[in-house]
């Protein structure tokens, strides 16, 4: 078998590629240099980029799946998870105390849930306890845990999904086992499908990177408002090297005012580099395609229809995969939704670059491809707002059409780029707003978003809590 430490750095190398300031500093390129060199013996770790880059005659290896009990969906660990086990209460390893305690979405919003956690690899005891108050956790779900990564940077991580919950509903839970439980923590369901009086409030963050300190500050006064949010969407690049756990453990520490309440949505960034760390400790909807599985899928949240697509495929296949089995993908997805308008009636599509910034990445190869192969179906099917990350900095576009150009009277789609949640500031490109661009500014922020049935409404704010005022938008719905 290809040492997979080779191959795991040819495919990192490529996604951090996207970006002119991706040289770590020197402490991460020590650590980097090192979780290689002790790479070189572990023979038995596999990652996402072995399965692509393997030989054609050598057999993809076979992925522990399974459907979890009351539920529709399919779990399966990523390529390269070992150890798997399921249904386990009973064994506890050194240090079996639940880590990173956080929620996500693998299905309906409205009913369902996944709990994730990570703890140290000889244990396997996965069971959650949950109710509808925190004094009376009657009802026990157990689930799976696995092991990967590279020597040095492995992660054991839980996993427990549970459905048919009900909607618009706070339930309350603690995961672990019997003696090593977490603190009781809460989520709350999405609304019922179809309802149509249902306030949504979700935030938007990318691009925090390797500064912790921001971004839990920016966590923090998501978390410390009137109105906490419904969930979270993260734009990409959460950390700088994808493969590092130790930057992941921080990245998790910074959220930790948000993520065991809100469930977040993951946008996977170039940074991320298809790693298994990534790939292990969140649980999103699967795609079918077992290379982009968790990578692009849709949901519905009361008036808000989300698509999320992955724009760093493998082997930065552009032409096979962005423009071919996503783009086919997203096709089918925006006609249903422009059907169900009446009852969904607002369009969000989230990715990680960019198809129209005004900052250093404009004119590269990918951000191109996205610019040619999705903005035009964003215009056709009539997308209202699409949210990205990669540029360090708040963009908001104007009311543009599939070539950039500007349009008006809600005809076309409103571009926002919000990649300030902790990485280096990024300037303008060539010192001027692209002929689309709307407002740029150099800033550390995060973006409320507001939906009903009836209005749209997006706040970006300072990482000091002020309003970037020249970039709020209000929406109303497009006609049918």
């Amino acid at each position: 078998m290809t040492r997979p430490h080779t191959l795991l750095l040819a495919a990192t190398l490529l996604s951090l590629a996207a970006c002119n300031d991706a040289a770590p500093s020197t402490a991460d390129a020590g650590s980097l240099a090192a979780t290689i060199t002790d790479a070189a013996a572990a023979t038995d770790v596999v990652t996402p980029a072995d399965a692509a880059l393997a030989p054609d005659d050598v057999p993809a290896p076979e992925r522990f799946s399974y459907v979890p009990m009351g539920c529709t969906h399919r779990v399966s660990a990523p390529v390269g998870s070992t150890s798997n086990f399921r249904d386990d209460r009973s064994t506890f390893g050194a240090a079996p105390d639940p880590h990173d305690v956080h929620v996500n979405w693998p299905a309906d919003p409205s009913s369902t849930i996944a709990f994730l956690w990570r703890t140290d690899p000889g244990t396997r005891a996965t069971v959650v306890q949950y109710g509808l108050s925190p004094t009376a956790l009657d009802q026990t779900a157990v689930g799976s845990v696995g092991t990967a990564g590279l020597m040095g940077n492995q992660v054991t991580a839980h996993e427990v999904h549970v459905c048919g919950l009900r909607p618009d509903t706070t339930y309350h839970y603690r995961v672990g086992g019997e003696g090593h439980w977490s603190a009781v923590q809460r989520f709350k369901t999405g609304p019922a499908p179809g309802r149509t009086d249902y306030d949504v409030r979700f935030v938007v963050a990318g691009d925090s990177r390797d500064d912790v300190s921001r971004w839990r500050q920016l966590q923090e006064r998501a978390m410390g408002g009137m109105n906490p949010p419904d969930f979270e969407i993260f734009t990409g690049d959460a950390v700088l090297v994808g493969f590092l756990q130790g930057q992941w453990q921080s990245w998790f520490e910074g959220a930790r005012s948000a993520m065991s309440t809100v469930p977040f949505v993951m946008v996977h960034g170039n940074h991320e580099g298809l790693s298994v760390n990534y790939l292990m400790q969140f649980a999103q909807p699967q795609s079918g395609v077992s290379s982009q599985d968790e990578l692009y899928f849709s949901l519905d949240y009361g008036p808000v229809h989300l698509v999320v697509l992955n724009d760093t495929p493998l082997r930065s296949d552009y032409e096979g995969d962005v423009l071919g089995t996503q783009l086919a993908w997203l096709r089918a997805d925006l006609a249903r939704a422009r059907a169900n308008r009446a009852r969904v009636p607002f369009i969000i599509a989230t990715h990680h670059k960019p198809a129209f910034a005004s900052s250093s990445h404009s004119d590269e190869i990918d951000t191109q491809a996205v610019r040619r192969g999705w903005a035009p179906v964003y215009d056709e099917f009539g997308v209202d707002l699409v949210l990205n990350g990669h540029e360090h900095d708040f963009e908001l576009s104007k009311e543009v059409d599939g070539q950039g150009r500007e349009v008006s009277g809600r005809r076309g789609t409103r571009y926002v780029v919000t990649g300030g949640a902790g990485a280096s500031l990024t300037t303008l490109g060539a010192g001027a707003l692209q002929p689309w661009g709307a407002h740029f500014e150099s800033a550390h922020h995060i973006v409320e978003v507001h939906a009903t049935m009836t209005r749209l409404e997006l706040t970006p704010r300072r990482l000091d809590g002020t309003v970037i005022e020249a970039g709020r938008i209000s929406l109303t719905p497009r006609a049918p």
